[in-house]
């Protein structure tokens, strides 16, 4: 277990919120901005929804109170989804204001397939009456290319990403070339119809091909990437005056996000020892 725990924190801050403010702090430092996110999903009951909203709130109150660049991330199936759609609605809603309030951004992260449309209401929601929220959409899903259009039509913001959720073939691509090309479609398509969005890979042939899109396009985009992976394209990215940000996931439920990040892209396991041991 204590190997496990020192894999995972290749990705993970810490298990207290102190650990990712302080490595907030650090990515500041280098040049690039924080995403930071409180681990857990699936709760069992309002009491557990209750105390996670208060961690984000937390959060929002300690960006702000040690001026650091960062925006907050959250699940819904953290705060109700799944259990009270109107709960979590009412909790997305306070920590959005909040957010507003102290001038923070916050992205909705997005989960598997079963809570997509729920996800994507919500969001459609909290952005009529607030602007400083973005929304994760994954490209192995079938629908996301219709998903883009709608949110874009609606001034949403997206953060793209491949997914990370075991999928079954009647809702996704299964193969990574066909979810890589269904990246690059939706990709260009926000190049053509929305002034920001956000890149989350660490496929550099997706980052190389946004960078020469935008030389035409000239839009506002930011490339965000895990903690703890692909360090040297990080910072090859700030030399070259881009805007990146470090994804800090913190809390004592991070064996769930460790095994998703290792089904994610295998690579990531070669990496992820390669800094373990120094290699």
């Amino acid at each position: 277990m204590s190997f496990l725990i020192k894999f995972a924190h290749q990705w993970i801050a810490g298990e207290d919120m102190e650990d990712a403010i302080e490595r907030a702090r650090k990515a500041n430092s280098s040049g690039s901005g924080a995403i930071i996110n409180f681990l857990g999903e699936h709760i069992r009951d309002k009491e557990e929804a209750q105390v996670n909203k208060n961690e984000n709130l937390r959060i929002l109150e300690a960006i702000k109170d040690n001026r650091i660049n960062s925006t907050l991330s959250i699940k819904l199936t953290q705060l109700g989804l799944g259990m009270d759609y109107d709960l979590c609605l009412s909790n997305v809603e306070e920590i959005v204001g909040q957010a507003a309030s102290d001038d923070i951004f916050v992205w909705i992260d997005m989960e598997s397939s079963t809570y997509t449309h729920d996800t994507i209401e919500i969001y459609l929601s909290i952005l009529k009456k607030y602007k400083n929220a973005g929304i994760a959409l994954q490209s192995n899903l079938l629908r996301s290319e219709n998903d883009a259009r709608r949110i874009a039509s609606s001034g949403g913001i997206i953060r793209l990403v491949k997914g990370a959720y075991n999928e079954n073939s009647d809702v996704a691509y299964l193969s990574r070339s066909e979810v890589t090309v269904n990246f690059s479609k939706i990709m260009g398509y926000l190049f053509y119809r929305v002034p920001f969005f956000a890149i989350a890979t660490h496929d550099e042939r997706l980052i190389y091909e946004a960078i020469e899109a935008n030389k035409a396009h000239q839009k506002k985009i930011e490339f965000q990437m895990l903690l703890g992976v692909r360090e040297e394209l990080k910072k090859e990215l700030v030399n070259k005056g881009l805007t990146v940000v470090d994804y800090i996931p913190y809390g004592k439920k991070w064996l769930p996000y460790s095994l998703r990040r290792i089904r994610e892209r295998k690579q990531n396991i070669l990496l992820i020892f390669r800094s373990i041991l120094d290699i």
